[in-house]
């Protein structure tokens, strides 16, 4: 009487290729924000995977939570924002806005371009960030 043998190895290759598949099609933005600050208004998060640096700017995909929508409706807004750590400056761009919290909703509008560089205010939340990314 001869016995098969049941090997393990397919089977644990095989799921291993599925999760790594699985994990490769979940969107990135389901996991990586981190609470970084908020106001009476909005909560402010920052995807820290995103952080990229060339020279003394740095960039970041940050999403705001707004405790209540605004006059379009929007209630969430995800958007890339540079920051310029020796002038302490910030300009935002790619933003797209959601009609629920955490880009859910109906995509309300996007804005491609970036935006023109500003002051980063010294009691708002971009402030935060802006320790972040640039005081190491």
């Amino acid at each position: 009487m001869t016995f098969r043998v049941f090997s393990m190895r397919p089977f644990l290759l095989g799921s291993l290729g599925f999760l790594l598949l699985l994990g490769g099609l979940s969107p990135v933005s389901a996991w990586a924000w981190t609470r970084i600050g908020e106001t009476a208004e909005v909560t402010l998060y920052v995807n820290r995977n995103s952080i990229e640096k060339e020279e003394t700017v740095r960039r970041v995909w940050e999403m705001q939570d707004l405790k209540v929508a605004d006059a379009d409706g929007v209630l969430s807004r995800r958007y890339l924002n540079e920051y310029d750590c020796n002038y302490k400056m910030h300009r935002m761009g790619q933003l797209t806005s959601f009609s629920g919290a955490k880009m859910t909703g109906q995509k309300i509008f996007t804005v491609n371009e970036m935006g023109y560089w500003r002051k980063i205010p010294p009691n708002g939340v971009f402030v935060l960030t802006y320790i972040a990314v640039c005081i190491e």
